[in-house]
C-alpha cells in the first residue's frame, strides 16, 4: 500500500522465542554459483534467527530460469518447508493480474480503457456529490487516480461480519474525494472495482477468470485466487510480525491482493511480461498490450510512476524499471522486472516483518546481472509546512460521511499555521504535519468517529487530505491503524465550510 499518511506497512521487527525457532534448511534447488550460495546461506541464518518464517525466490533472464529455491516454513507448526512451488499471498503483486485482466477484455472489445466506469457497474455506481459520475474511466482505476479514496480492512476466518459484496463497498465508500483525475492516490477500493467489471464483462468469476484466461494459458500451475473462508492446504500460512501464525483472513477487496502464487509461477509472469516468447505459455496479450500495461500514467514521486498495474521506475540511464511489490500483515512480496536487461526477480515472504532485509536479497539477485544496479528508491512527495495558514487561518465546519453516517467536525487554523480538529463533541486534538501538498492541506491527527468500519477496528488515527475551493474544504480524513497482526484503513469523505478567521 502506498498512502500519503504515515507508512503503516513496516512494523516494529520482534524476534522469536528461541524455543520456538526450528533449523532452516533450503529445498526446491541449489544456488548456481559463490554469490548466490551466500544469499541462500544470509537467508537462512535470517530464518533461523527468527526475523523470518519462510521465504521463495526466484531470478530470471533471457526467458529462462537462472535460480529458483525455497527456505525456512510455510506451516512452521506442521513442519512443511518451502519451496520455489509454495503458493504465498502476495498482496498487492495481485494488481498485476487484476490489470492484466482488464487488458483481455480490452483486447477482446468489451472494455474501453477511457470509458465511464459506471458503464461496466450494476445499480451502485461510483458517485460525487452530484450523484454518479461519469468522470471516473477505466483507466483511472487501473491507475490509482479516480478518485475513488484509500481503503484497507480484513476479515477473519469464521469470523463476523462477512466481508462486503463490491456493490455494499460502493454504497458505503464509493464516493469520490478528490475529482476523478486530478492526482494519485493508491486506492484498493479501485481495483476491487475493476475486478467487479471484469466479472460483468467476461460474465465469469473472477477468480475462474483468472484461472482460466491467465494461469493456465502461462503454465502458472501453483496459483490461484483465494477468497473462500477455507484455506487451500498447500499455501505457505502468514505470520504475524511476532512470528506468531496468523488466523486465515481475506480482505474487503480481493481484487487488490487476493492472489496466491509460487516463486516458480511468478518468474513465468515476469518472463511473460519481458516479452520472452517462451513456447510453453500461450500469450495472452500482445507486446503492444503489455506496453500500454507498462506506459507510465502519473508521478508517484521523483522518478517514479504508475502505469496500469504497475509502478515504474526511471533508472539515471534513461532506462525502466517496473514491479509492484505487496505488503499486507503477514505477507511481504517483491517482483521486479528491469526490461533493458531481460531481468525478472521474486522474493516471497510469509511475513511482513524484515522487510529491509527482502528488499537487499532482492538488490542482490538484481545486480547479480545487472550492472551497475542501485537498488530502487522511492521518496514520496513531502508537504510543504503551513509556517503562516494565510487563506486557511480560521474556523472550518462540516461533516464527515461514510457508511450512511454524518458525523459533525471542525478544524481550527490558527494564523502561525497550527491546528486542531474535533470529532463530534470530542475535545479538539492536535493536527501535526499540516503542510501543502500538491495544492491539498494535509496532516495528521487523532479522534474516534463511530462509523460501523472504524469503531469495529478500534480506530483512533486520523490522516487529513482536504483540497480548498473558495470557502470549502473538501476531500477525506482517513481512520488507520496498525498492529502487529492487523491493519485498517477507512476513509470518510469530508466538507467543510469557512466560517471564521481567528484573530
Amino acid at each position: 500500500m502506498a498512502l500519503f499518511f504515515p507508512r503503516m506497512l513496516v512494523a516494529g521487527l520482534a524476534l522469536l522465542s528461541t524455543s520456538l525457532v526450528l533449523p532452516a534448511r533450503a529445498i526446491g534447488g541449489n544456488a548456481p554459483g559463490p554469490a548466490y550460495a551466500q544469499i541462500a546461506h544470509d537467508i537462512q541464518a535470517e530464518i533461523a534467527t527468527g526475523h523470518l518464517t519462510g521465504v521463495s525466490l526466484a531470478l530470471v533472464q533471457h526467458g529462462h530460469i537462472v535460480w529458483e529455491q525455497g527456505f525456512g516454513w510455510a506451516d512452521r507448526e506442521a513442519g512443511r518447508k518451502v519451496t520455489a512451488h509454495t503458493p504465498f499471498s502476495i498482496a498487492s503483486t495481485s494488481k498485476t493480474f487484476t490489470a492484466a485482466a482488464m487488458m483481455t477484455l480490452v483486447k477482446a472489445g468489451k472494455i474501453k480503457l477511457d470509458a465511464s466506469a459506471n458503464d461496466y457497474l450494476g445499480e451502485d455506481k461510483i458517485v460525487d456529490d452530484q450523484g454518479p459520475t461519469s468522470a471516473a474511466t477505466v483507466r483511472m482505476l487501473a491507475s490509482h487516480t479516480s478518485g475513488l479514496p484509500s481503503f484497507f480492512l480484513m476479515y477473519m476466518r469464521g469470523a463476523k461480519p462477512r466481508p462486503p459484496t463490491t456493490d455494499a463497498l460502493l454504497r458505503d465508500y464509493g464516493e469520490v474525494v478528490a475529482p476523478p483525475g486530478t492526482h494519485y492516490e493508491y486506492s484498493n477500493l479501485g481495483y476491487q472495482v475493476l475486478d467487479d467489471i471484469v466479472e460483468r464483462s467476461a460474465h465469469e468469476d473472477f477468480g475462474a477468470y483468472l484461472e482460466k484466461h491467465i494461469f493456465q494459458p502461462l503454465g502458472m500451475k501453483d496459483s490461484f485466487f483465494e477468497t473462500d473462508a477455507k484455506p487451500r492446504s498447500s499455501r505457505a500460512v502468514r505470520y504475524d510480525d511476532n512470528g506468531h501464525p496468523m488466523p486465515f483472513y481475506v480482505t474487503a477487496t480481493p481484487g487488490s491482493g487476493g492472489v496466491y502464487a509460487s516463486a516458480h509461477d511468478l518468474a513465468r509472469w515476469a518472463m511473460f511480461n519481458l516479452k520472452d516468447h517462451r513456447a510453453d505459455q500461450t500469450p495472452i496479450l500482445s507486446d503492444h498490450e503489455l506496453d500500454q500495461l507498462h506506459e507510465p500514467q502519473v508521478l508517484i514521486g521523483r522518478d517514479q510512476y504508475y502505469a496500469l498495474g504497475w509502478d515504474v521506475w526511471k533508472r539515471a540511464d534513461g532506462s525502466h524499471v517496473v514491479g509492484n511489490p505487496g505488503g499486507q500483515s503477514g505477507v511481504r512480496s517483491e517482483f521486479v522486472l528491469v526490461p533493458g536487461a531481460d531481468v525478472g526477480c521474486v522474493v516471497l515472504s510469509n511475513s511482513h516483518a524484515d522487510r529491509q532485509f527482502i528488499e537487499k536479497v532482492r538488490d542482490r539477485l538484481v545486480a547479480s546481472l545487472v550492472p551497475g544496479w542501485q537498488g530502487l528508491s522511492f521518496e514520496a512527495p513531502k508537504p510543504i509546512p503551513l509556517h503562516s495558514a494565510g487563506e486557511y487561518a480560521g474556523v472550518w465546519k462540516g461533516e464527515l460521511t461514510a457508511q450512511g453516517k454524518a458525523i459533525p467536525v471542525t478544524l481550527r487554523v490558527s494564523p502561525d499555521g497550527k491546528a486542531t480538529f474535533a470529532v463530534g463533541d470530542a475535545p479538539a486534538a492536535r493536527v501535526d504535519g499540516l503542510g501543502l501538498l500538491d495544492k491539498r492541506l494535509v496532516g495528521d491527527t487523532t479522534g474516534v468517529i463511530k462509523g460501523q468500519d472504524a469503531k469495529r477496528e478500534h480506530l483512533q488515527k486520523l490522516s487529513l487530505d482536504v483540497r480548498r475551493s473558495g470557502d470549502r474544504l473538501s476531500g477525506e480524513a482517513v481512520a488507520w491503524g496498525v498492529t502487529v497482526d492487523r491493519m485498517a484503513v477507512v476513509p470518510f469523505r469530508i466538507d467543510l465550510t469557512h466560517l471564521s478567521v481567528p484573530q
